[in-house]
């Protein structure tokens, strides 16, 4: 009999359980969900949402649960549902580090994305020292009841080596995945196939993703370089920001906005010459940044949550402070200097072999192996 593993995370869906999230943690539990299947489990996944049942892929099921609460930026009452109506589990995965409270399977394992208290909007949940004081005592008991935590970055682990040491040997460093396949096999044309130079914001236009300094370099930058073009490329919150984003772009000229459904990016990036992954805060180690990466572009980002495990300043992209003035002017160099942008992306492709996914899913095995 095939052993079951039940799959608890906050949203992979929108709520409703219409509209589709199209995050890099979303894929990622897609790649798990073939994996698990691959290594002969069945898999069934839990969520917020209205009481319906979905599928994740094909023959997977996922079930919205109608719990909402976030008491100290926890959720224990999704929790301890997920606990009753998945009991006949063999072993669980908590997909986000903090579901992990206050009750786990006796085999089971959690997932962390990235340091996501790292953004001022914290301080609005957890405004006093109490509150902070009872936060970290959930984050503790949550990282403290399973058997493992896969981290996607380091700067999660040292930042419980420095707060809670005894708990990192919890802890093991499988960071995120691209498919070498997909995004690495195209040789890129120099010089460039079109006459700009193309710049692409390949992320969900959210502010933590830096949205908004990206929006302000945009404009200074097509009005002061008229060979440059930026593209916006990624879901918003809701369809009443993707219009405001499409009229604010089609209002300026050589600005544009659109998404695209995942397997469509490899495409896109084989035609840009620059990727901007501005994240200010909640950052792993992102997919986007190493599909960019994997495409030989130049990437220029911030060094905020894992993002300086994937890129060498100066080497295979550029770090900066997440400000617009500072992706501006790294902007303007690379545009200025095209040695440099092509040197950066031919590094950037190496590094990002070491990230396949391949290697990604023989690590994941050996977890899951381990754990179930």
């Amino acid at each position: 009999m095939k052993k079951r593993i039940a799959i608890l995370t906050s949203n992979h869906l929108e709520p409703s359980g219409i509209r589709q999230v199209y995050g890099g943690a979303e894929r990622y539990g897609v790649e798990l969900t073939r994996l698990l299947l691959e290594m002969d489990y069945d898999v069934e996944w839990w969520q917020v949402g209205d009481n319906w049942r979905k599928e994740i892929i094909p023959g997977v099921p996922i079930r919205g649960v109608p719990e909402t609460d976030t008491p100290y930026q926890t959720m224990p009452h999704l929790n301890q549902v997920f606990f009753e109506q998945a009991v006949d589990a063999d072993g669980a995965i908590y997909f986000v580090m903090y579901l992990a409270y206050p009750t786990v399977f006796p085999k089971s394992l959690s997932v962390s994305h990235g340091i996501y208290w790292d953004h001022p909007g914290i301080d609005k949940f957890l405004p006093g020292d109490s509150e902070r004081q009872e936060w970290l005592r959930r984050l503790h008991l949550a990282i403290g009841g399973v058997k493992t935590v896969v981290s996607v970055d380091t700067a999660t682990i040292n930042w419980v080596r420095a707060t809670w040491p005894i708990l990192a040997q919890k802890f093991q460093y499988l960071p995120n995945f691209v498919d070498m396949d997909l995004f690495g096999t195209r040789q890129r044309q120099e010089p460039s196939p079109h006459p700009r130079i193309r710049i692409v914001f390949p992320r969900r236009a959210t502010t933590v993703r830096g949205v908004n300094e990206a929006g302000k370099a945009a404009l200074w930058l097509t009005d002061t370089q008229p060979d440059a073009e930026v593209h916006f490329v990624g879901r918003a919150h809701d369809d009443a920001m993707e219009r405001i984003l499409t009229a604010w772009a089609s209002s300026h000229d050589r600005i544009f906005y659109y998404w695209l459904p995942p397997h469509l990016m490899a495409e896109l990036y084989q035609s840009t010459d620059i990727v901007w992954i501005p994240t200010k805060s909640s950052e792993g180690t992102s997919l986007s940044c190493l599909e960019a990466m994997a495409s030989g572009c130049a990437v220029i980002t911030t060094w905020v949550g894992g993002l300086s495990d994937l890129i060498q300043d100066g080497y295979s992209g550029l770090l900066i402070e997440p400000t617009a003035q500072a992706l501006l002017e790294a902007t303007v160099r690379l545009i200025q200097d095209p040695m440099l942008r092509r040197r950066l992306g031919r590094h950037a492709q190496e590094v990002a072999e070491t990230f396949s996914l391949d290697r990604w899913r023989t690590r994941w095995s050996q977890v899951i192996t381990d754990t179930f």
